[in-house]
C-alpha cells in the first residue's frame, strides 16, 4: 500500500487527503492513519494540507549510520547506497537519525526528519567548572553535550535526556547514576545501555511469572505423543544454562530417521502476554563477555524451557527420515514430551568421535549421529553452501569483569554434527509451511550484489586467485569452489572475512527468498525459542496451523508477522553490534598488557586512514597512516595502499610485523605501528619539525 500511495504522490504532487482518498478505495480512517505514520518517518513531506515525497522537492530521504569524530556515513533509503556527509553539514544529526540530505557537490543534511534517540549515556567530565557529557559515537566531535549538575562527578557513568540544542551545544538533564567508569563491569554496563538493551525485567511481568509451573503436569501432556523413554539427549557448550534443543537417531530399512526435539515455549509464554511483549521487545538474547542478556526471564529461560536432564520437559519434535545417502525422504513435526537422558559438552562429543570406539550406547549413537551429519554435510557442500571457517574469538573475563585471556572458538566434529541438524529442521519446517502456502516467518539470505561481487573478484585477481565466476550472476557454489582452493593459503581468513564482508545481511522475512549462504531454498528459524522471538514466532504458527488447525485471519496474521520479522531484524543487528562493541573494548584491555611487544598478523583492511591488521591471536588494530615514514593513498577499492615518494605497497593479505604502541579501553581502539616503518618514522618526524622550525 505505501509503495502506491508513494508512487501516485510523485506522480500527482501537492495531492490533498481528498484527492489521495479518492484513488484508493478503503476506509478513510485507516488510510489517514498511515499517511500521518509515513510522513512521521519522512516517507511523505505535508505542506499546509497537500502531500509530496522527498524527490519532489529534490531531497534524499537517508538514515546516518555511522559517525566517525569528523563525518558520517548516510544509507539512502531509495537505492541503498552510502553517502558520506562532512561534519560542517551533518547540522547536529545523530546516529540512526531519519535524515533529508540534498546534493551540491558534497551532501547535506537539510532536516532532521526523526530523532532515534531521546536519551544519552556519557561520561562525566568538568572543564573549567562546567560539566559536559563525553557520548560516544553518535556524533561528530564538535557537538558537545552540557549537563547542569554540581552533585555529579567526573567520570561517572550517567543517562540523560536531550532537552534543546542550540548550533553546537545539546543540552541535557540527568535521568540516573549507572556508577563509576572504573567500577567493575561497568564498561559493558555502558555498552548496553547506549544501545537501550533492556537489563531489568519490567515489574508487570512478575504477575505472569507466578503462574508458570516449575514442573511439567499431566494435564499438559495432552494429545502430545511420549517420549520420554527414548534415548534423547542434549549437545551444548560447558557453561551453557539454556538448553532449547536434544537429539535423537534411529536405524530403519531405508536409512536413519533423525529426531530434534525443541523447547516448546510458546506453551508457556503466550501471545501478546506482558512476557511475549518484553521478549518481542528484547528480540534475542546478548551474550558479551561477562553476562547473557537473556530474551526470556531466568525461570523460563533456565527453568520450566530448559531441557535440563532427568526431568520432563514439552518440546515440539521434527522427525526427518533420511536414506542411507543422507537424503531427505520425509519429515513430519508434532508435540512431544522427552526426559532427556544426558547433558552433554562439546569436549566429551569430540572425544568420543575422535576415538571411535564406543564402549555404551550412547556413543554409539553418537557415531551414528556424526556420521549422519557428515552425510548431510556433504550433501550441502554439494549444493554450495558456504563455509567460511571464520574462527569466533572468545573473551575469558575474571570475577571483576577484566580480561584476562583470549580463546580462538573452533568448530569440532561435536559442533558440526549440532549444527547441521539444525539446518535440516529449520529447512524441514520452512519447506512444510512453504508447500502449504501458509503465513510464516523466514530466515532469508539474499543474492549479493553484482557491484559487491566484482569488487570481490577484482581482490580475487589481484591476489593471483582464479575467480571463476561471473559476478553478475554468481552462485554459492562459484563462491565455495573460491574458497576451497585458497584452504591451504596462510591468509585464507582474511579472504573469508572479506567474502563474508561482500554477502548480503542474512534477516527475517514473511516472504520466502531463500538463504544464499546455506544454498537453501527455503529456511527458517526453529531451533532456538529460548533466545531468538523468530523461532519463537514459528513454534505458535506450527500450533495454530498444523497441530490445533485454527481457522486465522491470514491478512491480519501475515501484517502482525511482516512486523514481528522487521523488527526481530533491528534487535539482532542491535545484539551484533553490542557484541562486536564489548568485543574491542576487552580486546583493548587485554592488550594493554602487551604495549610495545611485537606480533605478527595481516592486513584485513584499509582506508584512507590507515591499515586494519589482525594479529595472530585474533585481535585487530589499526597502523594509522600519519605514523608511518611517507604519504601513504589507498585505491579505489582499498586492496592497496601506496607510498607517494617512496613507491612502498601494502596490500590485503600482506603479513606485516607490528608492534603495539598504545591501547584505549574507553574508546575500544588498540593502535599498532609497522615495525619497519618507526624507525623512519621517527626519524622522518624530527626531520619535518625541524624544517618547520
Amino acid at each position: 500500500m505505501k509503495e502506491k500511495i508513494i508512487k501516485y504522490i510523485q506522480e500527482n504532487p501537492y495531492s490533498n487527503f481528498g484527492h489521495i482518498a479518492s484513488f484508493f478505495d478503503g476506509r478513510k480512517k485507516d488510510l489517514l492513519i498511515l499517511l500521518n505514520n509515513m510522513v512521521n518517518d519522512g516517507e511523505l513531506i505535508r505542506e499546509d494540507d497537500v502531500f509530496l515525497t522527498p524527490g519532489n522537492l529534490g531531497l534524499l530521504r537517508a538514515e546516518i549510520i555511522s559517525v566517525k569524530p569528523h563525518y558520517a556515513f548516510a544509507k539512502l533509503f531509495d537505492s541503498d547506497e552510502e553517502v558520506i556527509i562532512e561534519e560542517k553539514y551533518l547540522h547536529n544529526a545523530f546516529l540512526h537519525d531519519i535524515v533529508y540530505l540534498r546534493f551540491n557537490v558534497l551532501f547535506q543534511v537539510i532536516k532532521i526528519v526523526k530523532r532515534e534517540k531521546e536519551v544519552v549515556v556519557g561520561e562525566v567530565m568538568i572543564i573549567d567548572n562546567k560539566y559536559y557529557l563525553d557520548v560516544r559515537g553518535i556524533t561528530t566531535a564538535n557537538v558537545k553535550f552540557v549537563i547542569e549538575n554540581s552533585s555529579l562527578l567526573e567520570g561517572e557513568i550517567i543517562k540523560a535526556h536531550i532537552d534543546s540544542e542550540n548550533k553546537d551545544i545539546v543540552y541535557t538533564t540527568l535521568i540516573e547514576k549507572l556508577g563509576h567508569k572504573n567500577a567493575p563491569f561497568m564498561d559493558i554496563t555502558r555498552v548496553l545501555e547506549e544501545h537501550d538493551c533492556p537489563l531489568e525485567f519490567p515489574l508487570e511481568i512478575d504477575e505472569e511469572l507466578a503462574t508458570i509451573p516449575l514442573n511439567v503436569d499431566e494435564k499438559d501432556l495432552k494429545d502430545r505423543i511420549d517420549l520420554r523413554q527414548e534415548l534423547i539427549f542434549t549437545i551444548d557448550g560447558s557453561d551453557a544454562k539454556d538448553l532449547d534443543d536434544a537429539v535423537s537417531i534411529k536405524t530403519c530399512d531405508y536409512g536413519y530417521q533423525v529426531g530434534v526435539h525443541i523447547a516448546d515455549v510458546s506453551y508457556y509464554v503466550k501471545e501478546h502476554s506482558a512476557i511475549d511483549q518484553e521478549a518481542l521487545n528484547r528480540g534475542t538474547s546478548i551474550y558479551v563477555s561477562d553476562r547473557v542478556v537473556p530474551m526470556l526471564p531466568f525461570i523460563l529461560s533456565n527453568g520450566i524451557c530448559s531441557l535440563n536432564p532427568h526431568v520432563d520437559r514439552l518440546t515440539i519434535s521434527c522427525f526427518i527420515d533420511l536414506d542411507k545417502n543422507g537424503k531427505v525422504i520425509s519429515s513430519k513435526i508434532m508435540p512431544s514430551v522427552i526426559n532427556s537422558k544426558y547433558r552433554l559438552d562439546y569436549d566429551y562429543v569430540n572425544n568420543v568421535i575422535s576415538m571411535n570406539a564406543p564402549v555404551n550406547e550412547l556413543e554409539k549413537q553418537l557415531l551414528l549421529l556424526d556420521k549422519v551429519a557428515k552425510l548431510l554435510q556433504k550433501n550441502k557442500s554439494i549444493q554450495g553452501e558456504l563455509d567460511l571457517e571464520i574462527p569466533e574469538l572468545k573473551i575469558i573475563v575474571n570475577e571483576q569483569g577484566e580480561a584476562i585471556d583470549l580463546k580462538k572458538k573452533i568448530q569440532n566434529d561435536g559442533e558440526k554434527l549440532i549444527e547441521n541438524l539444525m539446518i535440516l529442521a529449520n529447512e524441514q519446517v520452512a519447506e512444510t509451511f512453504e508447500k502449504l502456502n501458509l503465513p510464516f516467518i523466514y530466515r532469508i539470505h539474499e543474492l549479493p550484489s553484482s557491484k559487491k561481487m566484482e569488487v570481490l573478484a577484482n581482490f580475487v585477481s589481484n591476489w593471483g586467485l582464479n575467480k571463476n565466476f561471473d559476478y553478475t550472476h554468481v552462485k554459492p557454489k562459484d563462491l565455495q569452489n573460491l574458497l576451497n582452493n585458497a584452504k591451504k593459503d596462510e591468509c585464507y581468513s582474511i579472504l573469508a572475512q572479506i567474502t563474508l564482508r561482500s554477502l548480503a545481511k542474512a534477516k527475517y522475512s514473511i516472504i520466502n527468498k531463500g538463504h544464499f549462504g546455506l544454498a537453501s531454498k527455503c529456511y527458517t528459524h526453529f531451533t532456538s525459542p529460548i533466545r531468538r522471538y523468530p523461532d519463537l514466532m514459528v513454534h505458535r504458527l506450527i500450533h495454530k496451523f498444523l497441530l490445533e488447525k485454527k481457522s486465522i485471519n491470514f491478512k491480519d496474521e501475515t501484517e502482525y508477522l511482516a512486523l514481528v520479522a522487521e523488527l526481530s531484524s533491528i534487535k539482532e543487528r542491535r545484539a551484533i553490534t553490542v557484541e562486536r562493541e564489548s568485543n574491542d573494548f576487552k580486546c583493548a584491555e587485554y592488550m594493554h598488557k602487551f604495549e610495545g611487544l611485537e606480533f605478527w598478523g595481516f592486513i584485513s583492511g584499509m582506508n584512507n586512514s590507515g591499515l586494519y591488521v589482525e594479529l595472530e591471536n585474533g585481535v585487530s588494530g589499526k597502523v594509522n597512516f600519519e605514523s608511518m615514514s611517507d604519504y601513504y593513498f589507498t585505491d579505489t577499492n582499498s586492496f592497496h595502499a601506496y607510498g607517494r615518494r617512496k613507491g612502498k605497497r601494502y596490500s590485503l593479505g600482506d603479513k606485516i610485523n607490528v608492534i603495539v604502541e598504545s591501547t584505549n579501553k574507553d574508546k575500544g581502539e588498540i593502535i599498532l605501528s609497522i615495525k619497519d616503518e618507526k624507525r623512519r618514522s621517527n626519524l622522518y618526524n624530527r626531520r619535518r619539525v625541524k624544517r618547520r622550525r
